[in-house]
C-alpha cells in the first residue's frame, strides 16, 4: 500500500446527553450543513456543522445540537435518510417508516406519512437533485415483499409491490434495480419490469454487505462474497465488469464508495481499495463503526466526503490533496487510477492547469508503457505544446533547433527500445496532425510534421502543404521536400509561396517523366497544370506554358484560354494557337458564338479553318459523323449575315467538293440557276433541288415557277440529258410540290414520251388550273359583293338629313358655316370646303 488517500478527522467529538443509551448512535445522514443522528433510545438529533480551514488547508469541523425529537420510547432508530429538496427526513423505528420536518425535527402530521411493518428501506440513489421534475422513490421491505413508494412532502404513495420467496435481510435500491440479500444468497430484481423476475447471484458469508457504485452507467454493486472476495456485479448484464477485490480474512461489516475508492470497514480498521485495479491503497484504524453516510461539505456533487460514526462520535475521511495522490500513483505507473483521482477532485478553475500537467505526465508514462493510443488522447486533452514532446526527438528537429533541451529530471518516453523509430514517427504524425486541427501550431512544428509526412510516404502530405492555414519556413521546407523526392508537394509549396514558374516546371517535369514522385506522383497529370494555369493572373506565365499544354491536350489549353483571366488580345492568343488547327477553330467559335465578338476578320478566319479541315479531312483521324457536323457548322456560318466577304469564300471553295457550301453562297448572290445546276448535275440530288426551289420561292409563286422551270430545263438540257436526268425530270414533274407553267412544260417535253408517264403532272396541272380559276372567280364575286355593300352604305349616308344651325362649327377652324356648302365625314363631322384634316 503505497498511496495515502485519506485522513481521519473528528466532526462530532461526543454527544451531549449523559444517558448512555440515549447517546449511542445507531444511524446518521447529512443534508445542507446538518447531520441527523438516530440513537438507540429512539431519538433523532439535528446537529449543525461548521467547516473552517486550518493553516495547512485542511478542514476543521465544529458541531452544535440544534434540535432533537424522540420518535419512539426505548426503540432504536434503525435508519435515517434525508431529502433536502423536500425538507424531509425519513426514519425507520419500531418497524415504522416515518417522515420528519428537517427544519424542526417534528413528525409530519398526516395519516399517510407512515408505512408500518417495514424492516428495511432504501432511497433511490440515482436521483438528480437539480432536476425540478424528479419523483423521489423509496423501496421498503415488508416481510416477504418489496414495495416501491413515491414520496411527497406529506405522504407516501404505493407504486409497486413484488412478492419474494424469502424475506430480504438487506437491500439497496438503484432505480430500476434492487440488489438484496435473502437468507442464503444475493439477488437482483428489476422492480420497473412488468415481470419483475428475481435473478439469483451467489451465496454470501456470515454477514451480507451490499454497496452501490453510484457513478456506474451499468448499475454496479459490490457484494461481500465467499472466499474473502468483494464481487462486482452489473445489474444490467448480471456479469462481473471488473476483477474482484481480495480482502482475504478481513471480516467486512460495511462498505462505502468514494470515487475512485471503495472503503471497506472491519471491526477495527478502514481499508481503502481502488475500484480500478482492485488493489489496497491505505488502511486506517477505526474501532466498531456503527453507521455511514456521505457529506457534501463543499457543495460539489462529485466530491462527497465519507463519514462514519462510532457509538458516540462522528468522523470524516478527508481526502489527502489530490495532487499528492496523483504524484504517487504516476510514480507507480498507475495511470488510469491517477487520472480518475485527478478528474474527480480537480473541478475548480484553479485546478485546470494542474490537471493539464497531470494529463501530460500521464501521457509520457503511457508512452513509456507503449500505450500509444492512450498517450495520444491524453496529450490532446492536455493541450500540451507539441514542443514538449518533440524535444525528445532531436533527429526530427530542424538544424536551427528552436526547442529547449529537455531537463535532466524528465524521463524520455521514447528510450528503452520498446518503441521503434517507425512506431514513434507514426505516433507523432497522428498526434501532431490531430493537434493542428484544434490549435494553430508554429512553423517549426509544421516543418517537423512535414518531415513525418514525407518519411511515412503519407498521401495526406499534399493536402497538408496546400492548406494556407499551415505556415512553413521556406528554405528548410524546400530542401526537405527535394531530399525526400516529394516533388508534387514541392510544386504546390512553390505555388503557395508565389513562385508559379518554378511550380509549373516541377509539374511539367513530373508529367513528362523527367522526375518521379514517390508519394503523390499519381495525382499529377496535364489536368493539374491546366487547373493551375486557369487560375493564374500572370498572362506571360500562362502563354509561356501554353505550348506545352497544347502538345499534351489542346482541349485543356482551350479551357485555359476560356478561363477569362488573360488580358491579351484575341489576335495574340490566336497566334499562340498556330499549328493547332482544331484548337484554333474551337477558340474562334468561343470568341464568336459565346463571347459574341463582332469582328469580320475572325469570321473569315473561322470560315477558313472550317474549309481547311474539310478539304484535308482524309489526313485527320476523324469519323464521318464529325465531318458532317463540321460541314453543318460551316453551312450555318455561310448562311449567317455576319460573313461579309462572300466572294473570297467562293473563290476558296470553287475547286473543292464542298457543293452544299457553294449552293449557299450562290443563293445569297442570287445565282439560283448555278445553284440548281450543282444540285441537279454535280450532286444529282433531285430532292435537295426541289427543296431549294420550294424554300427560295416560298414568298413569290411566279418566282417559284421560274425556279422549277429552270430546274426542269437543266434536266432536259441536251448536253446533260441522260437516263438518270430523264428519270429525275419525270419525278420532278410528278411531284405534287412542284409548280410549273403547264404550257412551257408541254413545249419542253420530248415528243416520244408517253402520256401515261405524265399522268401525275397532267392531273396536278389540271387541278391547279381549275383551282386557280375557281379561286379567281370567288375573289371576283367577293370584290363585287364588297363594292355593292359600299355603294349601299354611301347611298344610305347621302339620304340622311343634316341639320345646319348657328351652333354647328367647322371641326377644323371652329368657325360657323356661312352657306350650305360643306363637307361631311363618315363619322358625322362637318368641315368647310376650304378646310382640310391634318394628315
Amino acid at each position: 500500500m503505497s498511496v495515502k488517500t485519506f485522513d481521519l478527522i473528528p466532526v462530532i467529538h461526543s454527544l451531549t446527553e449523559k444517558t448512555s443509551d440515549h447517546a449511542k448512535i445507531e444511524c446518521m445522514d447529512y443534508a445542507d450543513g446538518h447531520i441527523f443522528l438516530g440513537t438507540a433510545a429512539g431519538w433523532i438529533q439535528r446537529h449543525s456543522i461548521q467547516v473552517t480551514k486550518s493553516s495547512s488547508g485542511r478542514n476543521l469541523y465544529r458541531s452544535k445540537l440544534i434540535a432533537s425529537k424522540q420518535v419512539a420510547s426505548k426503540k432504536p432508530v434503525v435508519e435515517v435518510s434525508c431529502i433536502p429538496t423536500l425538507n424531509r427526513v425519513l426514519y425507520l423505528c419500531d418497524s415504522t417508516l416515518g417522515m420528519l420536518d428537517a427544519a424542526t425535527v417534528e413528525i409530519v402530521p398526516s395519516s399517510s406519512s407512515k408505512v408500518k411493518g417495514v424492516s428495511h428501506f432504501s432511497l433511490n440513489d440515482r436521483i438528480d437533485p437539480e432536476n425540478p421534475f424528479i419523483s423521489y422513490e423509496v423501496c421498503v421491505v415488508k416481510k416477504r415483499s418489496l414495495q416501491v413508494h413515491s414520496i411527497t412532502e406529506t405522504h407516501f404513495a404505493l407504486l409497486i409491490e413484488i412478492s419474494l420467496p424469502e424475506a430480504p435481510l438487506q437491500m439497496v435500491y438503484s432505480e430500476p434495480f434492487v440488489c438484496l440479500a435473502s437468507t442464503s444468497e444475493y439477488q437482483i430484481v428489476n422492480v420497473k419490469h412488468s415481470q419483475a423476475e428475481v435473478h439469483n447471484l451467489f451465496p454470501y458469508p456470515d454477514t451480507p454487505v451490499i454497496l452501490s457504485i453510484t457513478d456506474s452507467e451499468t448499475h454496479e454493486f459490490v457484494l461481500s462474497g465467499p472466499g474473502g472476495l468483494g464481487m462486482f456485479v452489473s445489474a444490467q448484464s448480471l456479469g462481473a465488469p471488473r476483477l474482484p477485490i481480495n480482502w482475504a480474512e478481513l471480516l467486512v461489516t460495511k462498505m462505502q464508495y468514494a470515487s475512485p475508492y471503495i472503503l471497506v470497514y472491519s471491526e477495527a480498521d478502514i481499508w481503502v481499495y481502488s475500484s480500478i485495479n482492485q488493489q489496497p491503497k491505505q488502511s486506517l484504524p477505526f474501532d466498531k463503526c456503527q453507521c455511514l453516510c456521505r457529506a457534501d461539505f463543499e457543495g460539489k456533487e462529485g466530491r462527497l466526503t465519507p463519514m462514519m460514526a462510532s457509538a458516540t462520535q462522528v468522523w470524516a475521511l478527508e481526502n489527502i490533496p489530490w495532487q499528492e495522490q496523483v504524484e504517487t500513483l504516476l510514480e507507480d505507473r498507475s495511470v488510469e487510477e491517477a487520472l480518475q483521482v485527478a478528474r474527480t477532485f480537480s473541478s475548480s478553475q484553479d485546478d485546470a492547469a494542474s490537471l493539464k500537467a497531470v494529463l501530460q505526465r500521464a501521457a509520457f508514462v503511457q508512452l513509456s508503457k507503449d500505450e500509444l493510443t492512450s498517450a495520444k488522447e491524453l496529450l490532446l486533452e492536455s493541450q500540451a505544446p507539441p514542443e514538449e514532446v518533440l524535444k525528445f526527438c532531436p533527429d526530427l528537429l530542424p538544424n536551427n533547433d528552436p526547442f529547449a533541451e529537455p531537463a535532466d529530471d524528465l524521463l524520455n518516453p521514447f528510450t528503452g527500445g520498446r518503441i521503434s523509430e517507425g512506431e514513434r514517427n507514426a505516433f507523432l504524425l497522428a498526434y501532431l496532425d490531430e493537434y493542428r486541427r484544434i490549435v494553430q501550431i508554429t512553423p517549426e512544428v509544421n516543418l517537423v510534421l512535414l518531415k513525418l509526412f514525407a518519411l511515412a510516404r503519407d498521401q495526406a502530405l499534399l493536402p497538408f502543404v496546400k492548406s494556407y492555414r499551415n505556415i512553413f519556413p521556406y528554405e528548410e521546407s524546400k530542401a526537405l521536400l527535394e531530399e525526400h523526392q516529394c516533388y508534387v508537394a514541392l510544386a504546390f509549396f512553390e505555388l503557395r509561396i508565389g513562385h508559379p514558374d518554378s511550380a509549373l516546371q516541377w509539374l511539367t517535369g513530373l508529367v513528362d517523366g523527367q522526375v518521379t514522385d514517390k508519394v503523390n506522383g499519381q495525382d499529377v497529370d496535364a489536368h493539374t497544370v491546366a487547373d493551375i494555369l486557369k487560375n493564374m493572373e500572370e498572362g506571360n506565365i500562362v502563354l509561356r506554358h501554353l505550348p506545352w499544354l497544347l502538345e499534351h491536350d489542346w482541349r485543356l489549353a482551350l479551357d485555359v484560354l476560356k478561363s477569362g483571366h488573360l488580358k491579351e488580345t484575341s489576335s495574340l492568343l490566336l497566334k499562340v494557337l498556330d499549328g493547332h488547327s482544331q484548337a484554333q477553330m474551337a477558340f474562334l467559335e468561343y470568341l464568336l458564338f459565346e463571347k459574341h465578338l463582332k469582328d469580320d476578320e475572325l469570321y473569315m478566319k473561322l470560315a477558313d479553318a472550317y474549309i481547311d479541315l474539310l478539304t484535308d479531312w482524309s489526313q485527320l483521324d476523324k469519323t464521318e459523323v464529325d465531318r458532317v457536323e463540321l460541314g453543318r457548322k460551316l453551312q450555318a456560318l455561310l448562311m449567317s449575315d455576319c460573313l461579309k466577304d462572300i466572294e473570297t469564300i467562293s473563290q476558296r471553295i470553287e475547286h473543292t467538293q464542298l457543293h452544299a457550301e457553294k449552293i449557299i453562297l450562290l443563293a445569297k448572290a442570287g445565282e439560283h440557276l448555278k445553284a440548281l445546276y450543282i444540285l441537279a448535275h454535280d450532286m444529282q440530288d433531285s430532292e435537295a433541288a426541289i427543296d431549294y426551289c420550294r424554300r427560295w420561292g416560298s414568298a413569290d409563286r411566279h418566282f417559284k415557277r421560274q425556279l422549277f422551270d429552270h430546274l426542269l430545263g437543266i434536266y432536259f438540257k441536251p448536253a446533260e440529258q441522260t437516263a438518270d436526268s430523264a428519270q429525275a425530270a419525270l419525278r420532278l414533274l410528278n411531284n405534287e410540290e412542284a409548280d410549273f407553267e403547264p404550257i412551257k412544260v408541254l413545249n419542253m417535253l420530248p415528243a416520244n414520251w408517253p402520256l401515261s408517264s405524265l399522268q401525275g403532272f397532267l392531273a396536278n396541272a389540271l387541278r391547279r388550273t381549275v383551282h386557280t380559276q375557281r379561286l379567281a372567280s370567288i375573289e371576283c364575286s367577293l370584290a363585287q359583293r364588297q363594292a355593292y355593300m359600299a355603294a349601299v352604305a354611301v347611298f344610305k349616308d347621302r339620304r340622311k338629313k343634316i341639320v345646319l344651325s348657328d351652333e354647328r362649327l367647322c371641326y377644323v377652324c371652329r368657325h360657323k358655316f356661312l352657306d350650305c356648302q360643306f363637307q361631311r365625314l363618315s363619322d358625322g363631322r362637318l368641315l368647310h370646303l376650304a378646310c382640310k384634316l391634318a394628315p
